[in-house]
């Protein structure tokens, strides 16, 4: 894969919809195609979706988003980091995150809680 992403977590989407200008200038350059791909896993819709009821439909519309499924492959890599003891919210990005055969160099996660993925092997930035 030639372009650049970045994946947003759960806390992430909850900074993004108390409207944290990194985050939106972010969004609003990935919708106009000049920008990085802005990826949102599933799960993390969901953990976000759970704190911010309104949030999930928000995001939604937001058309420089693509939210992420957890297809076969992801949800046993995401098993395995739940029973790693990674907490639920966190794992699809993380499972995302990591180098894999479309994303050889892996995805960096943007996050309020860079410290919650040591030892994932993931690459974090702050989005405080």
């Amino acid at each position: 894969m030639t372009e650049a992403a970045v994946i947003l977590d759960h806390a992430a989407l909850l900074a993004l919809g108390a409207v944290n200008p990194a985050l939106s200038g972010l969004v609003v350059t990935a919708h106009r195609g000049a920008g990085r791909l802005v990826q949102v896993p599933a799960l993390c819709l969901a953990a976000a979706t759970s704190a911010r009821p309104a949030l999930g439909k928000h995001i939604g519309a937001l058309p420089g988003l693509e939210v992420v499924e957890l297809g076969y492959a992801t949800a046993l890599l995401v098993g395995r980091l739940l029973r790693q003891g990674v907490d639920w919210q966190l794992a699809h990005a993380a499972a995302l995150g990591r180098p894999d055969a479309e994303w050889p160099t892996g995805r960096p996660v943007l996050t309020e809680l860079p410290k919650a993925y040591a030892g994932t092997g993931v690459v974090t930035i702050s989005v405080n």
